[in-house]
């Protein structure tokens, strides 16, 4: 079972971003849920700075299908939050500089792996955070916090996790920084719970501490050529009773040289009475 997932599971949780005194909060929105930011920010009258977030990366072409940097006051703060908890998610930091914060993100984007596109997901943001545990100061740079919603049953809960350079630099920071080789498998962990978490109709009764083995029957059927959101929601039934691992029945069936959506259509027919 992943050790990420239940690393991921076991870190607290609170109700939203906090700001200290002298500090500002940015927001990254993806650029399909950039028309409700605008609509809290004219409804709020509120002074702000928005900035297109790919800019001066490697992203740069196709920008204005990107994310959004939106430096907002107090009083945007939970409209904007709200905004962040929609599906795909946003994130939101803390500084006291944000023009170094953005062009810390864009720096961070410039190296990140071609396999893992942007910091703005909180997914990617979390395995980043996890799996990069020596270089923390360099991660987070002038960043005080970094806020990613929590993927729950329950969308009204509105729950954050906080991330925080846990280790100080210990020299000059030097870029690209170096990832793990476990960053990417931590990623797809993190975004199969977000999935599986966007997904109540299918998944709502399945409990936190069954997730890990969930994520790694999602793994599984991905490893046979089964990945399309609409095959795997079919088999739900499968990804949450037992390790599909064990079940030495179905590899006739995943192996076997069959479309997968045909495949599918078999492992459902295995399943009824």
């Amino acid at each position: 079972m992943s050790d990420a997932i239940i690393r991921f599971l076991e870190r607290p949780t609170l109700n939203g971003p906090r700001l200290e005194q002298g500090q500002k909060i940015a927001f990254l929105i993806e650029a399909a849920h950039a028309p409700d930011a605008w609509k809290v920010l004219m409804q709020k009258g509120a002074q702000f700075n928005v900035d297109r977030l790919w800019f001066g990366t490697p992203f740069q072409a196709h920008m204005a299908q990107g994310p959004s940097w939106f430096v907002v006051n107090t009083a945007c703060i939970d409209g904007l939050a709200e905004v962040c908890h929609q599906r795909p998610a946003g994130t939101a930091l803390t500084c006291t500089d944000p023009a170094q914060a953005l062009a810390h993100a864009r720096t961070l984007l410039s190296m990140i792996p071609t396999n893992v596109l942007s910091i703005h997901d909180p997914a990617i943001w979390a395995a980043l955070a996890m799996e990069n545990t020596r270089q923390h100061a360099c991660l987070f740079g002038p960043w005080s916090e970094v806020y990613t919603p929590v993927p729950g049953v329950n969308p009204a809960s509105r729950q954050w996790h906080v991330w925080k350079a846990e280790t100080p630099a210990t020299g000059p920071c030097e870029y690209p920084l170096v990832f793990s080789d476990t960053l990417y498998s931590t990623y797809k962990d993190i975004r199969w719970l977000h999935w599986l978490r966007q997904n109540p109709q299918h998944f709502a009764q399945v409990p936190d501490h069954e997730l890990p083995r969930a994520v790694s029957n999602l793994n599984f059927f991905v490893k046979h050529g089964i990945g399309i959101d609409r095959d795997l929601l079919q088999l739900s039934a499968l990804i949450t009773h037992g390790d599909v691992r064990e079940r030495e029945d179905l590899l006739p069936i995943l192996t076997s040289r069959e479309r997968p959506q045909r495949r599918v259509e078999q492992l459902l027919q295995g399943l009824q009475p």
